[in-house]
């Protein structure tokens, strides 16, 4: 893999994966070593994709593999605290940082659902192929997830 590959690489998905692995792990060193891990495994594996669409669907999937393994590691004891996780966003409006906390708390399918969908902009059925699941589990996480926050953020968030 050519240096300008990987620039473009990290160009196109460093952002997602970040936030997508801070998601997961909520916790913003661990989630710069899930970057560095997906980099790697592009550069190594230098698979060949069909489309855009197919790389960023193998970059989440890795993302989310990897945060999966670092969850469980046995080094991992402890978690950041929210303090830390909006560090990161502190540029952000006050309610969008509500609504990022809460969605934080969500439980994890929820959480990645929501994150894939409104953060990514991934259809329900380009979800199902990423995380394996069937396109009305991924509807039914979405809508318990929406409903938890609709229920701790009351007005703050609207979905439509």
């Amino acid at each position: 893999m050519v240096r300008e590959e990987i620039v473009h690489f990290f160009d196109e998905y460093g952002n997602s994966i970040y936030r997508l692995a801070l998601s997961y792990l909520k916790n913003v060193l661990d989630a710069e070593d899930v970057v560095q891990e997906v980099l790697l495994k592009r550069m190594v594996r230098a698979p060949k994709f069909e489309s855009s669409e197919h790389e960023k669907a193998w970059t989440l999937r890795v993302t989310i593999n990897l945060c999966k393994n670092k969850l469980v590691s046995a080094h991992r004891k402890k978690r950041a605290d929210f303090s830390e996780i909006l560090s990161v966003a502190s540029e952000m409006e006050e309610d969008d940082r509500t609504v990022l906390e809460a969605v934080f708390r969500l439980p994890e399918n929820y959480r990645t659902a929501i994150h894939l969908y409104y953060y990514e902009g991934y259809k329900t059925e380009e979800i199902a192929r990423i995380l394996g699941k069937k396109d009305g589990t991924v509807r039914s996480y979405l809508h318990r997830g929406r409903e938890i926050l609709k229920k701790e953020l009351g007005e703050v968030v609207d979905f439509e």
